[in-house]
């Protein structure tokens, strides 16, 4: 019987879910919170969640035929080491941009209308209505600025179109005019996108262009007054910085969810109002566990039945050797 070894934190949902999903199989499922080199001898594949896959420990994978990442990025994966071995790592494209979108959003709204400030005052027995109404917003009317138009990018650009806004992209891969008018975005170049925004929403995969993207130079052209949203990775944001340009009042306020937990016991929001924190969540709830287990376990079963995957789940194509 072959093995499935499945690393890193999977709650009793996830797990759950994946062993409902693999139930029809023939498969020793093994869940380990951490990595285990014998176990990645045994494993004949591999389920891959928060932590990281370099070439030393994709060294110990003798019998393994794929990687697969629980999620859309694969940035703690060596894909060049893997693919040098001959072994596919592949990604949950587009399953958790409806729950990601949503989470978004959620931060935009809960930053426009303090919903945490007022939460924590009114949980205080302190009474500051007035004090908020003056400093709320809406969506409707405003601008959002979408950096990077994938999966998530353009479920966000359909919510917040809903409520009203406009919308304007950048991405380095332009979308044709035609799907650009389906969607109702503009495309326009980063500056642009910096100055015209007043709702920033990152949506890019982590690569060496888009790390630290916000900065203090790209907060500086950003509109006075301008929101802030990260739910992709960590890495694209110099949280010092931004914490910097909430202090001053340059940021209105600002929603990130793609905080580690690094970053929140170094934590420099501390004090803040006007930040709203959550620890990149943003794809994972229950009903969407389901999903991705159900299309990992398709995606298990195609490479055991001998097919061969393609983007955009196969990420290192470029990098495989038979």
């Amino acid at each position: 019987m072959e093995t499935i070894a499945v690393f890193g934190p999977f709650n009793q949902a996830m797990q759950a879910a994946l062993q409902n999903s693999l139930s029809a199989i023939s498969f020793h499922l093994v869940f380990s919170p951490e990595m285990d080199q014998a176990l990645l001898e045994q494993a004949d594949y591999v389920i891959l969640r928060t932590l990281r896959l370099d070439a030393p420990e994709i060294a110990h994978l003798n019998r393994c035929k794929l990687i697969q990442r629980w999620g859309a990025g694969f940035d703690t994966v060596d894909i060049a080491a893997a693919g040098k071995r001959g072994i596919p790592v592949a990604v949950t494209a587009g399953m958790n941009a409806t729950p990601v979108s949503e989470m978004a959003l959620a931060l935009m709204l809960a930053v426009y209308r303090n919903v945490v400030p007022m939460t924590l005052d009114a949980m205080d027995g302190t009474w500051s209505r007035e004090s908020y109404a003056k400093r709320s917003y809406t969506v409707s009317g405003k601008t959002v600025g979408i950096y990077g138009i994938g999966n998530i990018g353009r479920k966000v650009a359909a919510l917040v179109k809903a409520f009203g806004a406009e919308v304007i992209y950048y991405d380095p891969f332009r979308l044709p005019e035609n799907r650009e008018a389906e969607l109702g975005v503009t495309f326009v170049d980063p500056d642009t996108l910096l100055k015209k925004a007043d709702i920033l929403s990152l949506h890019a995969p982590l690569t060496e262009q888009t790390r630290n993207f916000i900065c203090a130079e790209t907060l500086a052209k950003m509109k006075d007054g301008a929101v802030l949203i990260n739910t992709a990775r960590e890495e694209l944001v110099d949280y010092a910085a931004a914490a910097q340009a909430l202090r001053s009042g340059k940021l209105l306020g600002a929603g990130f969810d793609a905080i580690e937990e690094d970053l929140v016991r170094s934590n420099p929001f501390v004090g803040l109002k006007n930040v709203v924190l959550t620890q990149h969540l943003g794809g994972n709830t229950t009903d969407n566990a389901v999903q991705m287990a159900r299309h990992i376990a398709q995606q298990i079963t195609a490479v055991r039945d001998g097919k061969k995957l393609e983007k955009p789940h196969l990420v290192n194509g470029d990098y495989l050797q038979e």
